[in-house]
């Protein structure tokens, strides 16, 4: 009997997973790989991000995957892309950036769902911002302990001694653990289809905190998340603005922002881990309504305030485009 792999692509916030993911979905040498996004906001910004890559995207959304199980979610969606016709050759979950590893694992070991095995759990590690982390938030300490694979993302951001230090600091944690250095999320698809951990049975994962979900002290416990749409454009100067004043505890933003103004009216796709802010500009699909979604996810965040600065940044006259409003657009860019 044909049985589909399933690798678990894990990582906390900002990590760069769906980056990673894109890439490996672009990479993947006619392999058809089924994708479940899962991300905490109510708006799937992961699966937008990732449904350009793939036909074979399905989503869980508006919480953490590991706590929605009771509902059968995963289980329907694993269902749908390992039938007996099935023509999937892998399955990856991008999990959202506050999701349990350990929790996931078992999902799939457990699994009444005779078509799959577990394939590995990989995890994302930002080089850069991976201390700081670890400080904030000691629980990545266990999430790092029960991947099998260990991707150093952002490598680039950080100078070769701090990087030595970080893979110590790493090694200490999970020293059975294979270390990859990428850069943009650049993975070799080859090395996570490879991996075969067929062997692992449920009573090996001693990591894992008593036996029922319910019972974890979870990381995303003391996390919030806001998701805002609109589409209306956005004026750059009043989004710049708002990026600019965003208070310290809103950790991560991302999403996709449409500003509407004539001679620009591509997309921008943006992506805020702390200080650190990436943009890019595309062209929208012909079947896409232009609007902007994002995402923000924090530590007790005043939700209604930051939605109210964000419905504040709707422009009002789109069309009046100025010299100053391209140089906010530019600066947003990265340009």
């Amino acid at each position: 009997m044909k049985k589909i792999p399933v690798i678990i692509l894990a990582g906390f916030l900002g990590s760069g997973k769906t980056t990673t993911l894109n890439h490996i979905l672009r990479s993947s040498n006619g392999k058809k790989i089924g994708v479940i996004v899962n991300d905490f906001g109510e708006v799937n910004i992961d699966s937008l991000l990732v449904s350009r890559q793939t036909d074979n995207t399905m989503e869980l959304s508006g919480g953490c995957i590991c706590c929605q199980m009771n509902d059968g979610g995963l289980d329907e969606i694993l269902a749908t892309f390992s039938h007996p016709n099935s023509k999937i050759d892998a399955i990856v979950i991008e999990a959202s950036g506050i999701a349990e590893p350990i929790d996931l694992r078992k999902l799939i070991l457990y699994s009444s769902n005779k078509s799959i095995s577990m394939n590995g759990v990989v995890y994302i590690v930002d080089a850069k911002n991976i201390i700081d982390n670890l400080k904030n938030h000691p629980k990545i300490n266990n999430h790092i302990a029960a991947a099998d694979i260990i991707v150093l993302n952002k490598i680039d951001l950080v100078d070769k001694n701090d990087l030595a230090s970080i893979k110590s600091t790493i090694n200490k944690i999970n020293p059975n653990s294979i270390i990859i250095q990428t850069k943009e999320g650049r993975l070799n698809p080859g090395l996570l289809f490879d991996i075969d951990l067929n062997t692992s049975k449920p009573e090996q994962l001693s990591l894992a905190v008593g036996t029922e979900h319910s019972k974890h002290d979870h990381l995303h416990d003391n996390f919030d998340s806001i998701s805002f749409s609109s589409k209306k454009p956005l004026s750059p100067k009043k989004f710049n603005h708002f990026i600019e004043t965003l208070p310290s505890n809103v950790y991560r933003l991302k999403g996709i922002i449409y500003y509407g103004m004539k001679g620009f009216e591509q997309k921008i796709i943006i992506h805020k881990v702390g200080s650190h802010i990436s943009q890019s500009a595309e062209e929208w699909q012909n079947d896409e309504t232009p609007m902007s979604n994002l995402v923000a996810i924090g530590v007790d965040i005043k939700k209604q305030d930051i939605l109210n600065k964000l419905k504040g940044c709707i422009d009002k006259e789109p069309e009046n485009i100025s010299p100053e409003d391209m140089v906010d657009i530019m600066r947003l860019r990265g340009l």
